[in-house]
C-alpha cells in the first residue's frame, strides 16, 4: 500500500511538471505571434477599413425622386398640377473611375504593409526566442559549475579541519562561489526578461516554464552585397507600398482635377395638369465654377505626393545602407562563429575541478580555470547570439524569407 501511494504521488508530480512546462518550437511561437499580436491586428484592421473605402467607391449614387403636386381654387374654379420626376448626378460617370483607381491602390498599400509588418513581428520573435533560448543554455551551464564549485567548497571545509589547505584557501573558494552564484543569478533574470518577453510577443498567458528547440540556419552563400540591395529593392514590402502610396495619391490627384467639372444633376420625369395637359418634363442643373474648383483637394494631394516621393528616396538610401551594415556584421559574426568549435570550455572546467581535488594545481590555477570556464562559456553565448541576430536581421533587411532552416527535435549545439 505505501508502495503504491509512493507511486501515485511520484505519478501526479511529474504530470504537474509536464504542465509547467511548455516546449514550442520557433515555427509555432512565430505562428501564434501573427494570430495574437496586437499590432498586426490593427494593422488588418486598417486594410479591412481600405477595402470598405473601395467597396463604396464602386457604388453608383442613389436617384433622387421629386413629387409635387398643386391644387388651386379660385370661386368655383379648380386648376392644378402634379409632377413626379426622378433626378441623378451625372459626374460619377466620369469621376468614379480615378476614385476607384486611387482606392485600389491604396488597399493594396495597405496589404503590403501588413505584410512589412508581419516581417517585423517574424523578426522580433526569432530575436528574442533565441536569446531566450542560449540564455536559458547558459544558466544552465553555469548553474552545473556552480555545483561543482559549491561541492569543492563543502568539501573544502573538511580539508581545513585536516590541515590539508589554509583558512585564506577556504575563504577565497568561498568568494568564488558567491560571486558566481551572483553571475548565474543575472543570467537567470536577463533569461526570465526574454521569456516574459517572447510570452507576450506570441500571446501566451501561461505561467509554465517555456522549453524552447534548438535552430540551425542554412548554409547561404552570398555573392556580395549587392546581390542582397537586389533582392532587397525587388522583394521590400515597404518600398513596395509606398509606390503603390504614390500611385494611390496620383489617381486620387486626377479624381480632384476632374472634380473642377461643376455638379450636373439630370432630371427627368411626369407632368399632368388639371385640365388634362400632361406630359414629359426634363431639368438640367449645374454649378458655375466662379470661386470653387476643388483648389482645396488638388492641392493637399499635390502636397501629399511630393511628401511621398521624397519618403520613397529617403526609403531607397536607408535600404541600401542597411543591407551594407546588415551584410558586413553578419559576414564578421559568420567567420567568429566558424572557429568558436575549437575551444572546449566544459573540458577545461572539468579537468580545473578534478585536478585541484587531486592537489596536481594550486588554488590560484584553479580559480583562473573556473574565471577562464566562466567568461568562456558566456562570450561563446554572447557570440551565438549575435550570428544569430545579425542573420535574422539581414533576413529582414533583405526580405528574403528563406535565409534560415528550422530544425526540430532534441539537437546538440
Amino acid at each position: 500500500m505505501r508502495q503504491l501511494c509512493l507511486f501515485i504521488t511520484i505519478l501526479v508530480f511529474g504530470i504537474i511538471q509536464l504542465q509547467a512546462q511548455i516546449t514550442i518550437s520557433l515555427d509555432d511561437a512565430i505562428r501564434q505571434a501573427l494570430d495574437k499580436n496586437i499590432e498586426l491586428q490593427k494593422q488588418h484592421s486598417i486594410r479591412q477599413k481600405s477595402q470598405s473605402q473601395l467597396n463604396e467607391s464602386i457604388r453608383i449614387p442613389n436617384p433622387t425622386f421629386n413629387y409635387s403636386r398643386e391644387d388651386l381654387k379660385f370661386n368655383n374654379s379648380t386648376i392644378g398640377e402634379w409632377i413626379a420626376s426622378g433626378s441623378l448626378e451625372l459626374n460619377f460617370l466620369w469621376n468614379r473611375w480615378t476614385n476607384i483607381d486611387s482606392k485600389e491602390k491604396f488597399l493594396e498599400a495597405q496589404r503590403l504593409l501588413l505584410e512589412n509588418a508581419k516581417s517585423n513581428t517574424i523578426f522580433q520573435v526569432k530575436d528574442i526566442y533565441i536569446k531566450y533560448h542560449l540564455y536559458n543554455q547558459l544558466s544552465i551551464g553555469l548553474d552545473e559549475a556552480y555545483d561543482k564549485i559549491d561541492k569543492i567548497a563543502s568539501i573544502s571545509k573538511d580539508r581545513v579541519e585536516a590541515g590539508d589547505i589554509s583558512e585564506y584557501e577556504m575563504q577565497r573558494i568561498l568568494i568564488e562561489v558567491n560571486k558566481l552564484k551572483t553571475e548565474v543569478v543575472g543570467i537567470d533574470l536577463e533569461r526570465n526578461n526574454y521569456q516574459n518577453k517572447l510570452k507576450l510577443l506570441i500571446g501566451l498567458d501561461s505561467d509554465g516554464e517555456l522549453k524552447t528547440l534548438p535552430i540551425q540556419p542554412a548554409q547561404n552563400n552570398f555573392q556580395s552585397d549587392k546581390e542582397l540591395l537586389h533582392a532587397a529593392m525587388k522583394n521590400r514590402n515597404d518600398l513596395k507600398a509606398i509606390e503603390q502610396l504614390i500611385e494611390s495619391e496620383s489617381a486620387f490627384l486626377s479624381h480632384s482635377k476632374m472634380k473642377i467639372i461643376p455638379n450636373i444633376n439630370l432630371t427627368a420625369g411626369y407632368k399632368k395638369q388639371f385640365d388634362d395637359y400632361s406630359g414629359s418634363v426634363f431639368q438640367l442643373n449645374f454649378e458655375i465654377p466662379l470661386f470653387k474648383r476643388n483648389q482645396l483637394e488638388i492641392e493637399q494631394s499635390t502636397a501629399e505626393l511630393t511628401v511621398l516621393e521624397q519618403q520613397k528616396e529617403y526609403l531607397v538610401k536607408q535600404i541600401g545602407t542597411e543591407v551594407q551594415a546588415s551584410f558586413a556584421k553578419y559576414k564578421q559574426y559568420a567567420a567568429l562563429t566558424a572557429d568558436k568549435n575549437d575551444f572546449q570550455f566544459q573540458n577545461l572546467f572539468s579537468t580545473a575541478v578534478y585536478s585541484y581535488e587531486q592537489g596536481d594545481i594550486s588554488l590560484v590555477e584553479f580559480i583562473d580555470g573556473l574565471n577562464a570556464y566562466k567568461e568562456g562559456i558566456k562570450l561563446n553565448k554572447e557570440l551565438e547570439i549575435k550570428y544569430y541576430q545579425s542573420l535574422f536581421e539581414l533576413e529582414n533587411v533583405t526580405a528574403i524569407s528563406a535565409i534560415n532552416k528550422i530544425i526540430k527535435g532534441d539537437q546538440n549545439d
